[in-house]
């Protein structure tokens, strides 16, 4: 005879499901009945399949499900759920959703319908998601949501693995977060330490006024301790500035950064990049440093300044709205129509003053210019002015012998094109100018001192020397001129120290070590 219908207790049914043919051999893997209001058996169901109405519940790998109403299979051991499903699995994981789909032997339930996963704090949602009891992974493949209260991500494609507290996100990835927003190919999310994991094309936006931005392809940032650090491929760049390196560490809270390999700052407003090994830089205080293979670009209308140091620092004051960069130990840098060699030196705005300290050398075409400081005025278009504080030297080579020299209390010397055109001399003013022919030879030594004069130049060579206040000068004919006469005290040549072009400026120089 044929059953077609039939109502049966639950604690009936759970004593027939135990003693059915293939209870006893799954008892360890069998969905387990809890409770359901009605339980209809119908052999147009299909073989082993049983409808159960109301207040169903089942229990399975530790996990319990709940929903209105379900066809359960036990031949294939599963169970399809419909109308306010809930899957409760341990302290912590709720899952909820209009339909679900359950293989009890591979362990996949299938929710779909506005499904919202909760776990402690975060909240997954999705149209339709895959949850994988065995190993506590849930997944979407067509778009979800995460949320934790502080951030809000979403993408095409999401895994959630529960005992890791780990979310990896992929295509079209977008986290939102009051301070910054991040667009990427991919990124991992540590729900327990709020902590984002960066892999593939990543580009971080700060939401604030400074508009910074960063792109990377590998790191971290941890979001309730305010740390990041990135790895190259990577920069960072807030207005006309620019940071990179192989390593950036970064702390919201201080404003403090760090950055290490390859380092590259760069100020577009300001034409100057400055690249080294190591770099340090404080928000807050506005400064920054850099060191190991130091260099320092500044980018003129028509030429470029190289410069290294053992350490380059930057300060900005945004209250007078000036910049300033300075230059400590080992200094040397190279220009196509100036040169320089010292152990501090350092550059500020709006003024365009260069000061050179500590055995300072500037060389200016065929000049040599020493003193116990040196500033000078350098624009875009070139030098324009320096002044000369203790004894200030000025020389140029004649012959492999002969020296052109000027040497005074202090100097003042100004330019025109790049080039040196004259030269004001105060107190103690002594000169040696050499005379040549047409064809270059010498043809004897001008001997002056006074107190105060000034020399006229004109394509590197003096056209004339005008002597102030208590002159006393000699043109002497070379064979008849005094030995002891041709050298100025103070005079040293130094022209081996001179950087030649860009790759000189890192030879060590040894007249500044101590």
């Amino acid at each position: 005879m044929c059953l077609k219908r039939l109502f049966i207790p639950v604690f009936l049914l759970q004593l027939i499901l135990f003693l059915g043919g293939n209870a006893l051999a799954q008892s360890q893997t069998t969905i387990e009945i809890v409770n359901s209001d009605v339980f209809l058996g119908d052999e147009s169901l299909g073989k082993g399949v049983s409808l159960l109405k109301g207040n169903v519940a089942f229990r399975h790998r530790g996990a319990l499900m709940y929903c209105d109403s379900a066809y359960l299979y036990q031949e294939s051991n599963s169970l399809n759920a419909f109308g306010k499903v809930r899957i409760l699995q341990g302290d912590t994981i709720k899952l909820t959703g209009s339909k679900l789909n359950y293989n009890g032997n591979s362990g996949l339930a299938v929710i779909t319908g506005q499904v919202v996963l909760t776990d402690r704090k975060t909240t997954l949602t999705s149209e339709e998601l895959t949850y994988d009891m065995s190993k506590d992974l849930a997944f979407y493949l067509n778009r979800g949501a995460l949320a934790d209260g502080e951030n809000d991500l979403t993408s095409k494609r999401g895994y959630y693995y529960s005992k890791q507290s780990r979310v990896f996100f992929s295509d079209s990835v977008l986290l939102v977060n009051p301070k910054y927003r991040v667009v990427a190919d991919s990124l991992s999310y540590l729900t327990k330490s709020a902590t984002v994991l960066f892999s593939g094309p990543t580009r971080i936006s700060s939401t604030g006024a400074d508009s910074t931005w960063i792109q990377c392809e590998n790191g971290f940032y941890d979001t309730k301790q305010s740390k990041s650090r990135f790895y190259r491929p990577n920069k960072v760049v807030s207005g006309s500035k620019l940071l990179s390196g192989d390593t950036l560490d970064f702390d919201n809270n201080t404003r403090k950064g760090r950055a290490s390999g390859r380092v590259l700052f760069s100020d577009t407003t300001q034409s100057i990049s400055i690249s080294g090994d190591r770099g340090f830089s404080d928000e807050k205080k506005r400064e920054a440093f850099v060191t190991g293979n130091a260099e320092l670009i500044r980018y003129f209308d028509k030429d470029t300044l190289f410069l290294h140091a053992d350490t380059l620092y930057a300060r900005e004051d945004t209250v007078a709205v000036t910049s300033s960069w300075i230059a400590i130990r080992n200094v040397r840098f190279y220009k196509s129509d100036l040169q320089g060699s010292c152990d501090s030196l350092s550059y500020s705005t709006p003024d365009s003053m260069l000061v050179m300290n500590y055995n300072p050398v500037l060389w200016s075409d065929s000049n040599q210019i020493t003193a116990g400081l040196i500033q000078m005025r350098l624009l875009d278009a070139g030098p324009q002015y320096m002044k000369l504080e203790t004894d200030p030297f000025i020389c140029s080579l004649v012959d492999s012998i002969h020296f052109n020299q000027i040497s005074g209390r202090t100097m003042d010397g100004f330019f025109t094109d790049g080039s040196l055109t004259s030269v004001m001399v105060y107190g103690n003013g002594q000169s040696v100018y050499f005379t040549e022919d047409k064809k270059g030879a010498i043809t004897g030594v001008n001997v002056a001192e006074c107190s105060d004069m000034r020399i006229l130049l004109v394509e590197q060579k003096v056209s004339e020397i005008i002597l102030i206040n208590e002159p006393d000068a000699t043109l002497y004919p070379l064979s008849e001129a005094p030995q002891e006469l041709l050298m100025l005290k103070g005079l040293d040549w130094k022209d081996s120290l001179r950087p030649k072009d860009r790759a000189d400026i890192f030879k060590r120089n040894a007249s500044n070590l101590p």
